[in-house]
């Protein structure tokens, strides 16, 4: 492991870095958030591995927009390990759409190996067994400590090497190809809401079961849980839980020495007697209780059935080739090919789920799959 290494805190420092980064041919990439430890996650470290130098950035103190021309430029090739997060991230945060991806983990499961974490990877090959402890550390905190900035490093330092072996198993296997057009795949994913930002209240388990007074109760606290973890830049289960929100929904606490019995809320709503919690249970009395959103249908059973024989044929395809089944085609792809029910080539373009690609590959076998299940 070479000792050079670069801490980039700075606008000219990451200038730099950008223009040894486009005069590379490819370079190791990954990041950091802290998605445990705030209400609104972000990228607080990012690493970069060249062959000889390793670069770890700081976005708490440098603008990463001026890497948008790399990581967007196709020709530069970023490689990354389980890379889906990072992609999203960079979507969400700088509305920057990584290309030119090889993926590591992606390799390794189109190779069929029997695992592709990261850490087992590195131990198995290199003999290396990172920190698992690392794997919840705030990396927003300020100055990072030693033994941190080292674990951010080894995220990357290895994967040049494994990118290597990995191609020239791939190209021996004649892989390379379902590789490339995997790592595509993975840089079109999309931000989504949360189920949790989606449902609101309504996604805690029993919500929906409250009488009246309880749903008022639970809207009441579930805001004024926002509401604090906005303030203090907290998760809100670090706030107060959801299994705590439901309890003091169906058993509101009268009086300051009711809640004091109860614990998972945090200080901030236990000053002053927890004033502001049971505040907010006494204007609920006199509001009007929400009613809950009509219940999410799922798809129609004739959906479901062509669904699980679409499924059955990805499995058969996977075990072939030794692969896990999402590396054939992911489950969206298929829930929408059995929502359209396409019956000839034509229809299954126009459903869209299949890119040029995946149609050239299996058009075919999945249209002799639906007709197989329609006609037994």
């Amino acid at each position: 492991m070479p000792d050079a290494w670069t801490w980039v805190d700075t606008a000219p420092a990451l200038a730099d870095l950008v223009e040894r980064l486009r005069a590379a041919p490819r370079f190791a990439l990954d990041t950091e958030s802290n998605s445990m430890h705030a209400y609104r996650e972000r990228i607080c470290l990012l690493q970069v591995s060249l062959s000889d130098h390793d670069f770890i950035v700081d976005p708490l103190a440098v603008d990463l927009r001026p890497l948008r021309s790399v990581l967007t430029e196709p020709s530069v090739e970023k490689v990354m390990h389980g890379a889906d997060y990072d992609i999203l991230c960079f979507k969400r945060e700088y509305g920057i759409s990584l290309t030119g991806l090889f993926d590591t983990m992606l390799a390794a499961r189109v190779l069929g190996w029997g695992s592709y974490g990261l850490g087992t990877i590195l131990a198995q090959r290199y003999g290396f067994r990172a920190n698992k402890k690392m794997q919840r550390f705030d990396w927003a905190q300020r100055p990072l400590p030693s033994h941190a900035l080292e674990y951010a490093r080894w995220d990357t330092r290895f994967l040049l090497e494994l990118r290597r072996e990995q191609l020239e198993a791939l190209r021996q296997d004649d892989r390379e190809d379902e590789l490339r057009h995997a790592c595509l795949r993975q840089t079109r994913v999309e931000p989504r809401p949360r189920k949790a930002d989606r449902l609101g209240m309504w996604g805690l388990k029993g919500a929906r079961a409250l009488p009246a007074r309880g749903r008022a109760v639970l809207h009441a606290l579930y805001r004024l849980r926002s509401d604090v973890a906005e303030r203090l830049d907290r998760p809100v289960f670090r706030v107060m839980s959801d299994q705590v929100l439901m309890d003091l929904a169906r058993d509101p606490p009268r009086d300051a020495r009711a809640l004091a019995r109860i614990r998972g809320i945090h200080p901030s709503l236990r000053s002053g007697g927890g004033a502001r919690v049971l505040a907010a249970i006494e204007q609920a009395h006199d509001a009007e209780p929400p009613s809950p959103p009509p219940v999410e249908r799922g798809p129609a059973r004739e959906q479901v059935k062509r669904f699980d024989a679409l499924r059955a044929w990805r499995k058969a395809v996977a075990l072939a080739r030794g692969v896990e089944p999402d590396i054939v085609l992911g489950r969206e792809a298929l829930m929408t090919v059995a929502q359209a029910d396409p019956r000839t080539h034509d229809e299954l373009v126009r459903c869209g789920a299949l890119d040029s690609w995946e149609l050239d590959r299996y058009a075919g076998e999945l249209l002799q799959a639906l007709r197989a299940h329609a006609g037994s």
